[in-house]
């Protein structure tokens, strides 16, 4: 069998990407770069920011010295029984608030576990392809990376364990896999769990959009199947209500709390406290879920825009896969355009998009953009894709 070592030592030694976003180093708001079609953009002009401001005020007025002086390393006590029982109302999560840790976001998440779970040179399985953030989380970890190719049924732990059979972490995304928006199939899935605990590998397991299903039934959770206490969920709010939030969570076996918590507290002591409690506020009151429940439909609907577009405009140049869920789909390149290329000739157009390439880490066998909609009106759809049909003409 091909060791761990001779499958990942080039993808180790290439060198992280350190560079911030342009516009991010430009110190321009995001707001000020508004293109169309950006992804894992929400709607930010649906959210109810009146509202908000009220729950916030109250809070405020309210404020106890303890939650002024400084939150709990674990987070908010309240917003982790919240979070606790709308995992278990939704996603199938048997947890307890206990085993609940609020984070900033997934990013943190993910760069916290890197560092409490890995050694250099230990391995870990991760889509091929994948989110950035979490190569670069598992990179500056020092760990040496298994690319897994994913199909329709996302992740092949087959695959995986023949290049692979001991790997340390897995990282998946099997609700809506980043970038290419496939759900793992239960096969799948339980051959994970089987392997995992063949292995002894954590599963990190990041929901970081399922929320935003549009059809058919909800799809549970890896960690609602998981009997073993392999599985680490990480889920975040910055994409389910605004990005500046900076609200996340972790689900991790209460076996690893204690000192999950002591790494943690190196790195961040003290969370914010009064913003967890708005949080609070806004999930047990109820408002969470009316607006999830809102914005399935409104962003239903302009993914039903983005492929009427893209088939009436792009017919010939672009294929959308049948995605159904998320806040982005790939859109597939027929016409021989490299994914590079098509992204530098949207950007020329107004639009971005975001080349496949920035996700790949051992295939070369997708063309493809990912594209953006849940921000973007019916008309803004229409305008961009008009613009992508003529930057596409080879």
């Amino acid at each position: 069998m091909t060791s761990c070592r001779k499958i990942c030592c080039s993808l180790h030694l290439r060198k992280p990407r350190l560079a911030a976003p342009r516009h991010l180093r430009s110190g321009r708001s995001g707001s000020a770069q508004r293109a169309r079609l950006r992804p894992i953009e929400p709607a930010l002009s649906e959210f109810p920011i009146d509202l908000w401001a009220r729950i916030a005020a109250r809070r405020l007025r309210r404020a106890s010295r303890s939650l002024l002086a400084g939150g709990e390393v674990q987070g908010y006590g309240p917003l982790r029984e919240a979070i606790a029982d709308y995992l278990g109302t939704a996603r199938g999560v048997d947890c307890t608030p206990d085993e609940v840790v609020i984070l900033s976001g997934a990013q943190q998440g993910l760069d916290l576990l890197a560092r409490f779970l890995l050694k250099p040179g230990d391995s870990v399985w991760i889509e091929d392809p994948a989110y950035h953030g979490a190569v670069d989380a598992f990179r500056n970890a020092g760990a040496r990376l298994v690319p897994v190719p994913v199909d329709g049924d996302g992740l092949d732990p087959a695959k995986a364990l023949r290049a692979c059979s001991q790997p340390r972490a897995v990282y998946v995304t099997p609700a809506h896999q980043f970038p290419l928006g496939m759900t793992m199939s239960l096969e799948r899935r339980l051959a994970l769990l089987a392997a995992a605990r063949h292995s002894g590998a954590r599963v990190i397991e990041d929901d970081y959009d399922s929320e935003f299903r549009f059809s058919g039934r909800p799809v549970p959770a890896l960690r609602g199947l998981d009997r073993s206490e392999a599985v680490i969920l990480v889920g975040s709010f910055n994409k389910l209500l605004f990005p500046s939030l900076r609200l996340g969570y972790l689900v991790l076996p209460q076996s690893l709390i204690d000192r999950f918590l002591a790494l943690r507290y190196q790195a961040d002591a003290y969370p914010p406290a009064h913003l967890e409690a708005v949080l609070c506020d806004f999930i047990v009151e109820g408002h969470f879920g009316r607006h999830l429940r809102r914005m399935r439909e409104l962003y239903a609907a302009r993914l039903g825009a983005l492929r009427d577009n893209v088939t009436h405009y792009l017919k010939g140049a672009v294929e959308l896969p049948d995605i159904q869920a998320g806040l982005n789909s790939p859109a597939y390149l027929v016409n021989g355009m490299k994914s590079n290329t098509a992204a530098v000739r949207a950007a020329a157009c107004g639009v971005e998009v975001r080349s496949i390439e920035r996700f790949v880490l051992r295939r070369r066998d997708i063309q493809a953009v990912l594209v953006g909609f849940p921000a973007f009106t019916d008309a803004e759809i229409s305008t961009a894709v008009i613009a992508l049909a003529r930057a596409f003409e080879k």
